[in-house]
């Protein structure tokens, strides 16, 4: 029997998931789709796991109010489409596959797509999401590792400017040092740090590739055959 969980979202239903987050009650503060992806990713990155019945509750609503749909059926949807989105990270995660954040099209005040590297800020909602994971479970704020702190940068570089704080200064470095030409160098990028981040919080890492194998001689001896040295 196919377990529903395990199924990966369809395109139809990652608007579904966006439709449904979006028409909960917008006093609550609900995430949409892209800042519930971060969350998600950041959550899967921490070294001791938090039970869905702890962080599910924050996707919908950012004040101690619930934010649920008095229809049923909508909850348990949502709920379950949330959850498929939460499992198919953890199998990407766990499979060294690249990540895929939710994005959605972002636009000028003239109601123009943006290109190019303006397009990049379609990834703030990620960024933000992931750093709410991050402060309020332990695990990667709280550490020592360069190598971990480093990995993250590439994700906070996303954050918009009034919530970076005192990364302000590697933001701009960053920037100077490693610039991004459009969305999909960006998306590359956060890839390949959550890789690195996964294998140190989690130990999700690709196995070294062996060396090749010298070709063994033959030498011969006095005593006739050849023997393998």
């Amino acid at each position: 029997m196919t377990d529903i969980y395990s199924q990966p979202l369809s395109d139809d239903e990652f608007v579904e998931l966006d439709e449904l987050l979006c028409s909960l009650d917008e006093s609550l503060g609900a995430m949409d789709a892209a800042e519930m992806d971060g969350f998600l990713t950041g959550i899967l990155l921490l070294p001791q796991e938090v039970s869905p019945s702890e962080w599910m509750p924050m996707v919908f609503s950012a004040t101690d109010i619930p934010g649920e749909f008095s229809d049923v059926q909508a909850q348990d949807r949502l709920e379950e489409l949330v959850y498929r989105r939460y499992k198919q990270i953890d199998h990407q995660l766990a499979t060294l596959q690249d990540i895929d954040p939710i994005t959605f099209d972002v636009e000028d005040e003239d109601g123009n797509l943006l290109e190019g590297e303006d397009e990049i800020i379609a990834l703030e909602p990620f960024a933000l999401g992931f750093l709410h994971a991050a402060q309020t479970w332990p695990g990667l704020l709280d550490t020592d590792e360069s190598d971990l702190m480093s990995a993250m940068l590439a994700i906070f570089r996303h954050l918009p400017p009034e919530a970076r704080g005192d990364m302000e200064a590697m933001y701009e470095e960053l920037q100077r040092e490693a610039p991004l030409e459009h969305l999909d160098d960006a998306i590359a990028d956060i890839a390949q740090s959550v890789k690195e981040i996964t294998a140190i919080t989690r130990g999700f890492q690709e196995e070294k590739k062996k060396e090749p194998t010298k070709e063994k001689k033959f030498k011969k001896t006095r005593r006739g055959p050849y023997n393998r040295r």
